[in-house]
Protein backbone atom coordinates (compact mmCIF):
# COMPACT_ATOMS: atom_id res chain seq x y z
CA UNK A 1 0.00 0.00 0.00
CA UNK A 2 1.15 3.63 -0.88
CA UNK A 3 1.91 6.06 1.71
CA UNK A 4 -0.64 8.09 3.28
CA UNK A 5 -3.05 6.88 0.80
CA UNK A 6 -6.61 6.37 2.49
CA UNK A 7 -8.09 3.05 2.19
CA UNK A 8 -11.69 2.09 2.41
CA UNK A 9 -13.84 -1.33 3.26
CA UNK A 10 -16.86 0.15 0.63
CA UNK A 11 -16.49 2.77 -1.67
CA UNK A 12 -19.29 5.20 -2.82
CA UNK A 13 -21.02 3.29 -6.16
CA UNK A 14 -21.89 5.25 -9.03
CA UNK A 15 -24.22 3.14 -11.46
CA UNK A 16 -25.07 3.75 -14.81
CA UNK A 17 -26.41 7.18 -15.43
CA UNK A 18 -25.55 7.07 -19.08
CA UNK A 19 -28.73 8.02 -20.03
CA UNK A 20 -29.05 11.57 -18.56
CA UNK A 21 -25.15 12.07 -18.98
CA UNK A 22 -25.91 12.17 -22.47
CA UNK A 23 -28.99 14.75 -22.09
CA UNK A 24 -26.90 17.16 -19.64
CA UNK A 25 -24.22 16.73 -22.30
CA UNK A 26 -26.67 17.83 -24.81
CA UNK A 27 -27.65 20.92 -22.76
CA UNK A 28 -23.92 22.23 -22.45
CA UNK A 29 -22.95 21.63 -26.03
CA UNK A 30 -25.50 24.07 -26.82
CA UNK A 31 -25.52 27.93 -27.48
CA UNK A 32 -27.13 28.98 -24.27
CA UNK A 33 -31.01 30.06 -24.62
CA UNK A 34 -32.80 28.55 -21.70
CA UNK A 35 -32.13 27.72 -18.03
CA UNK A 36 -32.33 23.84 -17.10
CA UNK A 37 -34.12 22.78 -14.22
CA UNK A 38 -32.74 19.90 -12.64
CA UNK A 39 -34.97 18.28 -10.26
CA UNK A 40 -35.76 14.78 -8.50
CA UNK A 41 -36.37 13.05 -4.90
CA UNK A 42 -33.82 13.96 -2.53
CA UNK A 43 -30.93 12.16 -2.52
CA UNK A 44 -31.91 10.67 -5.82
CA UNK A 45 -27.81 11.67 -7.03
CA UNK A 46 -28.57 14.85 -8.94
CA UNK A 47 -25.28 16.45 -7.52
CA UNK A 48 -22.94 13.10 -8.19
CA UNK A 49 -24.81 13.56 -11.79
CA UNK A 50 -23.12 16.99 -11.99
CA UNK A 51 -19.41 16.65 -10.48
CA UNK A 52 -19.30 13.49 -12.66
CA UNK A 53 -20.88 15.10 -15.80
CA UNK A 54 -18.22 17.90 -15.49
CA UNK A 55 -15.49 15.91 -14.47
CA UNK A 56 -15.75 14.14 -17.89
CA UNK A 57 -17.02 17.40 -19.76
CA UNK A 58 -13.29 19.65 -18.55
CA UNK A 59 -10.85 16.79 -20.09
CA UNK A 60 -12.58 17.58 -23.51
CA UNK A 61 -13.13 21.03 -23.86
CA UNK A 62 -12.57 24.56 -22.22
CA UNK A 63 -15.13 25.48 -19.19
CA UNK A 64 -15.29 27.33 -15.99
CA UNK A 65 -17.73 26.15 -14.05
CA UNK A 66 -18.65 28.02 -11.12
CA UNK A 67 -21.02 25.63 -8.47
CA UNK A 68 -22.54 26.65 -5.77
CA UNK A 69 -24.03 23.54 -3.61
CA UNK A 70 -25.84 25.14 -0.96
CA UNK A 71 -25.26 22.23 1.26
CA UNK A 72 -21.88 23.11 1.57
CA UNK A 73 -22.22 26.21 2.96
CA UNK A 74 -21.05 27.10 6.19
CA UNK A 75 -24.07 28.82 6.99
CA UNK A 76 -27.29 28.53 8.67
CA UNK A 77 -30.51 29.55 6.59
CA UNK A 78 -32.93 30.59 8.72
CA UNK A 79 -35.03 34.28 8.67
CA UNK A 80 -31.71 35.54 9.90
CA UNK A 81 -29.82 34.84 6.72
CA UNK A 82 -29.41 38.33 5.13
CA UNK A 83 -28.27 39.28 1.50
CA UNK A 84 -25.03 40.60 2.74
CA UNK A 85 -24.33 36.81 3.13
CA UNK A 86 -25.41 35.82 -0.49
CA UNK A 87 -22.76 38.07 -1.42
CA UNK A 88 -20.28 36.52 0.78
CA UNK A 89 -20.78 33.58 -0.26
CA UNK A 90 -20.78 34.37 -4.28
CA UNK A 91 -17.85 37.19 -4.47
CA UNK A 92 -13.70 36.56 -3.16
CA UNK A 93 -11.31 39.21 -2.71
CA UNK A 94 -8.62 39.01 -4.48
CA UNK A 95 -6.38 41.88 -4.16
CA UNK A 96 -2.63 40.32 -5.42
CA UNK A 97 -1.91 43.45 -7.29
CA UNK A 98 -2.31 46.66 -4.94
CA UNK A 99 -0.38 49.68 -4.80
CA UNK A 100 2.98 49.79 -3.23
CA UNK A 101 3.29 45.98 -3.87
CA UNK A 102 1.31 45.01 -0.82
CA UNK A 103 -1.53 41.99 -0.59
CA UNK A 104 -4.38 41.87 0.95
CA UNK A 105 -5.62 38.29 1.69
CA UNK A 106 -9.03 36.88 0.72
CA UNK A 107 -11.86 37.54 3.15
CA UNK A 108 -14.33 35.58 1.66
CA UNK A 109 -14.34 32.48 -0.27
CA UNK A 110 -16.79 32.48 -3.38
CA UNK A 111 -17.52 32.01 -7.21
CA UNK A 112 -16.15 35.47 -8.37
CA UNK A 113 -13.17 36.95 -7.55
CA UNK A 114 -12.92 41.01 -6.75
CA UNK A 115 -11.00 43.40 -5.66
CA UNK A 116 -11.53 45.04 -2.13
CA UNK A 117 -12.55 48.40 -3.91
CA UNK A 118 -15.30 46.41 -6.16
CA UNK A 119 -16.43 44.72 -2.75
CA UNK A 120 -16.90 47.98 -1.04
CA UNK A 121 -18.82 49.46 -3.86
CA UNK A 122 -21.09 45.85 -4.11
CA UNK A 123 -22.26 46.26 -0.38
CA UNK A 124 -22.75 50.06 -0.44
CA UNK A 125 -24.80 49.10 -3.35
CA UNK A 126 -22.91 51.49 -5.39
CA UNK A 127 -22.18 48.74 -7.58
CA UNK A 128 -24.47 46.06 -9.19
CA UNK A 129 -23.38 42.24 -8.70
CA UNK A 130 -25.12 41.28 -11.39
CA UNK A 131 -23.24 43.73 -13.41
CA UNK A 132 -19.77 42.37 -12.32
CA UNK A 133 -21.28 38.47 -12.86
CA UNK A 134 -22.03 39.26 -16.34
CA UNK A 135 -18.71 41.07 -17.05
CA UNK A 136 -16.72 37.84 -15.75
CA UNK A 137 -19.05 35.79 -18.19
CA UNK A 138 -17.93 38.00 -21.17
CA UNK A 139 -14.62 37.92 -20.36
CA UNK A 140 -14.61 34.32 -20.51
CA UNK A 141 -16.36 33.48 -23.91
CA UNK A 142 -14.11 36.07 -25.30
CA UNK A 143 -10.81 33.82 -24.28
CA UNK A 144 -13.00 30.93 -25.72
CA UNK A 145 -13.98 29.66 -22.25
CA UNK A 146 -17.91 28.56 -21.68
CA UNK A 147 -18.83 29.83 -18.57
CA UNK A 148 -20.69 27.52 -16.46
CA UNK A 149 -23.25 28.52 -13.63
CA UNK A 150 -24.74 25.90 -11.28
CA UNK A 151 -26.80 26.89 -8.01
CA UNK A 152 -27.38 23.46 -6.06
CA UNK A 153 -30.66 23.85 -3.55
CA UNK A 154 -31.18 27.41 -4.46
CA UNK A 155 -34.55 26.75 -2.19
CA UNK A 156 -32.11 27.66 0.79
CA UNK A 157 -32.17 30.96 -0.88
CA UNK A 158 -35.38 31.63 -0.58
CA UNK A 159 -37.06 34.75 1.23
CA UNK A 160 -34.07 36.79 0.93
CA UNK A 161 -34.31 40.36 -0.13
CA UNK A 162 -32.24 43.09 -1.40
CA UNK A 163 -30.93 45.86 0.72
CA UNK A 164 -32.51 48.87 -1.17
CA UNK A 165 -35.64 49.35 0.47
CA UNK A 166 -37.75 48.05 -2.15
CA UNK A 167 -38.81 44.56 -0.90
CA UNK A 168 -37.30 43.05 -4.16
CA UNK A 169 -36.87 39.19 -3.50
CA UNK A 170 -33.42 38.09 -4.43
CA UNK A 171 -34.59 34.85 -5.92
CA UNK A 172 -36.75 36.11 -8.32
CA UNK A 173 -33.69 38.87 -9.08
CA UNK A 174 -31.41 35.74 -9.99
CA UNK A 175 -33.65 34.70 -11.92
CA UNK A 176 -34.15 37.26 -14.12
CA UNK A 177 -30.32 37.28 -14.21
CA UNK A 178 -30.18 33.78 -15.34
CA UNK A 179 -32.71 34.60 -18.27
CA UNK A 180 -30.77 37.56 -19.03
CA UNK A 181 -27.70 35.24 -19.17
CA UNK A 182 -29.22 32.46 -21.57
CA UNK A 183 -31.93 33.34 -23.53
CA UNK A 184 -31.34 37.26 -23.79
CA UNK A 185 -27.29 37.14 -24.33
CA UNK A 186 -26.38 33.21 -24.81
CA UNK A 187 -23.21 34.37 -22.31
CA UNK A 188 -23.82 31.05 -19.75
CA UNK A 189 -25.08 27.81 -19.27
CA UNK A 190 -27.25 28.12 -15.64
CA UNK A 191 -28.47 24.78 -14.40
CA UNK A 192 -30.89 24.69 -10.87
CA UNK A 193 -30.90 21.41 -9.09
CA UNK A 194 -32.93 21.23 -5.78
CA UNK A 195 -35.05 18.16 -4.30
CA UNK A 196 -37.75 20.50 -3.26
CA UNK A 197 -40.25 20.58 -6.82
CA UNK A 198 -42.83 22.63 -5.31
CA UNK A 199 -40.00 25.72 -4.84
CA UNK A 200 -38.91 24.74 -8.54
CA UNK A 201 -42.74 25.26 -10.13
CA UNK A 202 -43.48 28.57 -7.30
CA UNK A 203 -40.22 30.30 -8.79
CA UNK A 204 -41.09 29.35 -12.20
CA UNK A 205 -44.76 30.37 -12.35
CA UNK A 206 -43.64 33.87 -10.54
CA UNK A 207 -40.63 34.61 -12.61
CA UNK A 208 -42.24 33.76 -15.97
CA UNK A 209 -39.70 30.96 -16.61
CA UNK A 210 -42.18 28.94 -19.17
CA UNK A 211 -40.66 30.33 -22.65
CA UNK A 212 -37.02 30.56 -20.61
CA UNK A 213 -36.40 27.06 -19.16
CA UNK A 214 -36.61 23.23 -19.00
CA UNK A 215 -37.16 20.67 -16.53
CA UNK A 216 -35.21 17.70 -16.62
CA UNK A 217 -35.91 14.45 -13.69
CA UNK A 218 -33.41 12.68 -11.76
CA UNK A 219 -35.20 9.87 -10.45
CA UNK A 220 -34.04 6.79 -8.55
CA UNK A 221 -32.29 4.41 -10.19
CA UNK A 222 -34.20 1.27 -11.92
CA UNK A 223 -34.27 -2.00 -10.14
CA UNK A 224 -32.02 -3.52 -13.03
CA UNK A 225 -29.25 -1.25 -12.13
CA UNK A 226 -29.50 -2.05 -8.31
CA UNK A 227 -29.71 -5.74 -9.23
CA UNK A 228 -26.04 -5.53 -11.24
CA UNK A 229 -24.60 -3.47 -8.56
CA UNK A 230 -25.40 -5.26 -5.60
CA UNK A 231 -24.95 -8.38 -7.06
CA UNK A 232 -21.29 -7.43 -7.86
CA UNK A 233 -20.40 -5.42 -4.93
CA UNK A 234 -16.43 -5.84 -5.85
CA UNK A 235 -17.00 -4.53 -9.08
CA UNK A 236 -18.56 -1.24 -8.24
CA UNK A 237 -18.31 -0.69 -4.45
CA UNK A 238 -14.49 -2.52 -4.00
CA UNK A 239 -16.51 -4.51 -1.34
CA UNK A 240 -14.18 -7.39 -1.40
CA UNK A 241 -15.24 -9.70 1.54
CA UNK A 242 -19.03 -9.58 1.60
CA UNK A 243 -21.42 -10.67 -0.84
CA UNK A 244 -25.19 -10.89 -1.20
CA UNK A 245 -27.75 -13.45 -2.64
CA UNK A 246 -30.47 -12.30 -5.20
CA UNK A 247 -33.07 -13.00 -2.46
CA UNK A 248 -31.29 -10.77 -0.55
CA UNK A 249 -31.23 -7.96 -3.12
CA UNK A 250 -34.66 -8.17 -4.04
CA UNK A 251 -35.58 -7.46 0.03
CA UNK A 252 -33.33 -4.43 -0.36
CA UNK A 253 -35.41 -3.56 -3.14
CA UNK A 254 -38.43 -4.08 -1.65
CA UNK A 255 -37.40 -1.73 1.38
CA UNK A 256 -35.45 1.54 -0.30
CA UNK A 257 -36.15 0.45 -3.93
CA UNK A 258 -33.36 2.51 -6.20
CA UNK A 259 -32.14 5.11 -3.92
CA UNK A 260 -28.36 4.84 -4.01
CA UNK A 261 -28.07 6.66 -0.74
CA UNK A 262 -30.09 4.77 1.58
CA UNK A 263 -28.57 1.62 -0.25
CA UNK A 264 -24.90 2.68 1.23
CA UNK A 265 -26.75 3.13 4.47
CA UNK A 266 -27.57 -0.03 4.80
CA UNK A 267 -24.90 -1.91 3.22
CA UNK A 268 -22.34 -0.60 5.87
CA UNK A 269 -24.61 -2.33 8.68
CA UNK A 270 -24.63 -5.57 6.24
CA UNK A 271 -21.31 -6.84 7.39
CA UNK A 272 -21.90 -7.87 11.04
CA UNK A 273 -25.61 -8.50 10.99
CA UNK A 274 -28.40 -10.39 8.71
CA UNK A 275 -30.09 -8.47 6.16
CA UNK A 276 -33.52 -9.21 7.61
CA UNK A 277 -32.71 -7.61 10.90
CA UNK A 278 -30.53 -4.43 9.06
CA UNK A 279 -33.72 -4.24 7.02
CA UNK A 280 -36.66 -4.71 9.63
CA UNK A 281 -34.54 -1.93 11.93
CA UNK A 282 -34.52 0.45 9.26
CA UNK A 283 -38.32 0.25 8.46
CA UNK A 284 -39.09 0.69 11.73
CA UNK A 285 -36.87 4.22 11.68
CA UNK A 286 -38.68 4.96 9.23
CA UNK A 287 -42.10 4.51 10.42
CA UNK A 288 -40.46 6.43 13.61
CA UNK A 289 -40.07 9.52 10.99
CA UNK A 290 -43.75 9.68 9.79
CA UNK A 291 -44.56 9.43 13.80
CA UNK A 292 -42.78 12.09 14.79
CA UNK A 293 -43.60 14.40 11.83
CA UNK A 294 -47.46 13.85 12.14
CA UNK A 295 -47.53 14.17 15.96
CA UNK A 296 -51.24 14.83 16.67
CA UNK A 297 -51.93 16.90 13.71
CA UNK A 298 -55.50 14.97 11.99
CA UNK A 299 -54.72 16.78 8.76
CA UNK A 300 -51.36 15.57 8.45
CA UNK A 301 -52.20 11.86 9.55
CA UNK A 302 -55.35 11.91 6.49
CA UNK A 303 -53.40 13.01 3.89
CA UNK A 304 -50.64 10.35 4.44
CA UNK A 305 -53.55 8.15 4.96
CA UNK A 306 -54.19 8.48 1.41
CA UNK A 307 -50.93 7.14 0.09
CA UNK A 308 -52.12 3.68 1.56
CA UNK A 309 -54.66 4.08 -1.00
CA UNK A 310 -52.64 5.16 -3.88
CA UNK A 311 -49.06 5.66 -5.04
CA UNK A 312 -49.39 9.24 -6.03
CA UNK A 313 -52.41 12.00 -5.27
CA UNK A 314 -53.22 15.66 -6.55
CA UNK A 315 -53.73 18.50 -4.79
CA UNK A 316 -57.62 17.40 -6.15
CA UNK A 317 -57.07 13.95 -4.13
CA UNK A 318 -56.47 15.89 -1.06
CA UNK A 319 -58.46 18.37 -1.27
CA UNK A 320 -61.75 15.68 -1.47
CA UNK A 321 -60.93 14.18 1.91
CA UNK A 322 -62.61 17.18 3.44
CA UNK A 323 -59.79 19.60 3.87
CA UNK A 324 -59.90 23.32 2.55
CA UNK A 325 -57.72 24.59 -0.49
CA UNK A 326 -55.51 27.06 1.32
CA UNK A 327 -54.78 24.42 4.30
CA UNK A 328 -53.93 21.50 1.64
CA UNK A 329 -51.48 24.09 -0.32
CA UNK A 330 -49.59 24.95 2.83
CA UNK A 331 -49.66 21.20 4.29
CA UNK A 332 -48.64 19.80 1.17
CA UNK A 333 -46.02 22.30 0.93
CA UNK A 334 -44.76 21.67 4.76
CA UNK A 335 -44.58 17.88 3.66
CA UNK A 336 -42.57 18.76 0.73
CA UNK A 337 -40.13 21.31 2.45
CA UNK A 338 -39.54 18.36 4.93
CA UNK A 339 -38.15 15.60 2.42
CA UNK A 340 -41.75 13.29 3.96
CA UNK A 341 -43.15 13.96 0.05
CA UNK A 342 -41.94 14.71 -3.75
CA UNK A 343 -43.91 16.99 -5.44
CA UNK A 344 -43.15 16.36 -9.14
CA UNK A 345 -43.57 20.07 -10.97
CA UNK A 346 -44.06 18.52 -14.49
CA UNK A 347 -46.47 15.92 -13.74
CA UNK A 348 -48.29 17.95 -10.55
CA UNK A 349 -48.60 14.85 -8.26
CA UNK A 350 -47.29 14.45 -4.63
CA UNK A 351 -45.58 11.17 -3.60
CA UNK A 352 -43.49 9.32 -0.64
CA UNK A 353 -40.12 11.25 -1.14
CA UNK A 354 -38.72 7.07 -1.74
CA UNK A 355 -40.08 3.52 -0.82
CA UNK A 356 -38.98 3.52 2.76
CA UNK A 357 -41.16 6.51 3.25
CA UNK A 358 -43.93 4.58 1.65
CA UNK A 359 -43.08 1.38 3.94
CA UNK A 360 -42.87 4.06 7.51
CA UNK A 361 -46.47 5.91 6.51
CA UNK A 362 -47.88 1.57 6.27
CA UNK A 363 -46.30 0.88 9.39
CA UNK A 364 -47.47 3.70 11.11
CA UNK A 365 -50.62 3.46 10.49
CA UNK A 366 -50.67 -0.42 11.25
CA UNK A 367 -49.56 0.63 14.36
CA UNK A 368 -52.99 2.59 15.38
CA UNK A 369 -54.82 -0.57 14.63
Amino acid sequence: MKENKVVYKQYVAFINRETELNELRKFVNIEPFEILFLHGPKSSGKTTLLYRLFEQIEKEQKLDVKFLNLREICAEFTDDYKYEDFLRMLFEVDDKKEKKGKFTAGVNVGLFKINTEIEKKIHQGRVDPFKVMKKEFIQLKEKGIKPVLIFDELQALDKIYLNNGRNRQLIIELFNFFVAMTKESHLAIVIIASSDGYFLNTVYTDSRLKKSSRFYKVDYLPKEDIMEWLLNLEKYSKIKDYTLTPEDVEKIWDTVGGSMWEIHHILSDLFDKPVDDVLTFYKGEMKGIIAYYIGVDDKKEKILRLFLKKDRATVRDVVNEGIGKDEVDELLRDMVTNNILYFDPIEAIYYPQSRSYQWGIQLYFESLT
